[in-house]
This record gives C-alpha cells, structure tokens and sequence, in this order.
C-alpha cells in the first residue's frame, strides 16, 4: 500500500490507466453497439479532462500591506494542492525588478537567502497546511515593492504565483523653506517648502500672517512652491508650510520683509566700509607724514643751537683770529 503522500499521485495514475483501458475496450467494440459507444466515448473524454487537471493554487489574502519603517512586515501566501509534495518542491520570494530572489524553501527544510535579506526574513507560517508566508524585520524605504510569492510542485506543473505589494510608511521629514528672489517692491519672489523623507509623498499646504499676526489670505495654498508678484510691504509678514501625510506632518516657518530698492542695505554697508577704510589709510599716512617733519625741524633746531653755545664758549678764540687778520 501506498503511502498517505503519495496518494494523490496513486490516484491519478490508477485514473489514468483505468481511462485507457476502457476507451481501449470501447474502440474494440465500436461495431457492435454505436449508442453506448458515443456514451462511452463521452465519459471517456470527461475522465480524461478529470484527471489531468490542475489543482494547485497560490493566494495572497491581502493585497497591499502598509507598515511604518522600522517595523516588522508579515506578507501572507497560501497555497493549496490535491498532488503528492516532494522533497524537491520549493516554495520562492521574490521581489519583482529585482535580480535576486529573497528567499527560496524547499520541502525538505533547506532555506536559500538573497543577497540582504540573510537574518531579515523568516517564514513564519505552517508549510504543511500550506501558509509560507514570510515576515521581513525592521522593514526601510529599500523594502518597498511588490513581492511575487511562488510555488512549484513535480506532480502538479506548471508553476504557480501571486503577488502583494509592501508600502513602507515614513512621516514627512522638516521641510526645508527657502526665498528665491529679491525681496524689494515690484519685485517677484517664491516660496519653496520641501521634505527630503516622507512616504507615502507629502503634500504641503501654506499659511500667512501680517506683520500684526493676523491671518490673510493667498492666491495659492497648495503645492512645494507659491509664488508672490509685484510684492510690497503689505506682502511682508510669516509664511508657514506645513508637510503632511498618513504618518505625520512637519512644518517650517519664514519671515519675509520687503524693502525699497533704495534700501539695499548690503550695497550700502558695502560702500561705507569702503569710505572708512579710506579714511583711516589717509590718516596714517598724514600721520606719518607729520611725524617725520616733526623730527626734522627738531634736528635744525638742536644744531643751531649748538652752534651758538660753541661761540659764546670760545669769545676769545674768535677775536684773536679776527685780530690776527687785521694785522696781516
């Protein structure tokens, strides 16, 4: 006697030979009575669609699975078969676009990772009632896709797939607010808000306040970007962008204070410090200019001096030379 998991294969070939034999007999005996022979020809066709057919069937009861980063993720697949299991039958994960399997499970217990999955992914459900769900730790944005759950049987071809898609939830990182433009009268400016993370896609949505912090309304209040024409001072005031989705939401605020061009505040800054730099060179070369006549002056003088503290000194020297020359 067979064994219970090989039933399933006995009968089919029992089917298939007791088929034969009888449409055999029914060919050999076609002559004699033509009714039950197109009866008979009948059930033979029946028996043999029966017997044939493929049982194997693979579901996946959820469709989309949603799941915060970081968490774990249980993708569910079921598989049903009325043919014998072998131990060379497998059960594979994959991830579709992507080269490599996830995970590969033969009957026999052997378990194949892909390439970063290894201590990732586990199957959790019972192979032999047919769940090989799997669940994945610690789920990133890389998880994100569609994942196509396979299952191949010897004895009951072809192979059999069904697919689930895993969206990874992560809320809306602080967008980045940002002026592009010149904020001056008559000027136009925009508002640009954006979160570098967020899944599924933030949207943004904006708010304004006057320069009193009561609220006004603005032509456009959805979208990453705004845009502010022919700006004024009554443009001046907070801009406020708030990021959102199913997760979370994150908000940046700006300031945005409009200015005459004649108050280029930079250019004029720029210019004065100029001016002052200028006028501190001039003023030590002057400097140095005046100290130097100083010295020299002070040199003339200290010989002149000199000089008259030397004749009133030597009077007599003086006259005998004067004598001397009157003598000659």
């Amino acid at each position: 006697m067979l064994p219970p998991a090989q039933w399933g294969m006995s009968w089919v070939s029992e089917g298939r030979l007791w088929v034969t034999v009888a449409c055999k007999k029914a060919e050999e005996t076609k002559h004699e009575n033509r009714m039950p022979l197109i009866l008979l020809t009948k059930v033979c066709i029946l028996f043999l669609v029966l017997v044939t057919a493929h049982t194997l069937t693979v579901e996946t009861p959820a469709k989309e699975l949603q799941v915060a980063r970081g968490s774990n993720a249980t993708l569910r697949c079921q598989f049903n078969t009325d043919a014998a299991v072998t131990s060379g039958d497998f059960v594979v994960w994959r991830k579709i676009n992507s080269v490599d399997d996830a995970v590969t499970r033969y009957f026999d217990g052997l378990v194949q990772y892909g390439k970063g999955y290894e201590d990732r992914i586990r199957f959790t459900g019972k192979l032999e009632s047919g769940d090989i769900s799997i669940t994945i730790n610690e789920v990133t944005m890389e998880d994100n896709g569609t994942y196509a759950c396979s299952v191949r049987l010897r004895n009951d071809p072809p192979r059999q797939s069904a697919v689930t898609s895993l969206f990874v939830l992560i809320a809306p990182s602080k967008p980045e607010c940002k002026i592009v433009g010149t904020a001056e009268y008559g000027q136009t400016i925009n508002l640009t808000c954006i979160s570098h993370e967020g899944s599924p896609k933030p949207t943004y949505s904006w708010q304004s306040f006057d320069v009193q912090h009561e609220p006004r309304v603005l032509q456009t209040t959805k979208g990453e970007q705004i845009t502010l024409k022919n700006i004024s001072a009554d443009t001046s005031g907070f801009y406020i962008c708030t990021s959102t989705n199913i997760v979370g939401k994150e908000s940046c605020n700006m300031t945005v204070s409009v200015v005459p061009p004649s108050m280029n505040i930079a250019l004029y800054a720029g210019i004065i410090g100029g001016a002052v730099a200028a006028i501190v060179v001039i003023g030590i070369i002057a400097y140095c200019c005046c100290c130097r006549g100083d010295k020299n002056t002070d040199y003339e003088m200290t010989e002149t001096k000199d000089a008259n503290e030397f004749s009133q000194r030597n009077p007599t020297e003086n006259q005998r030379a004067k004598d001397d020359n009157e003598d000659e």
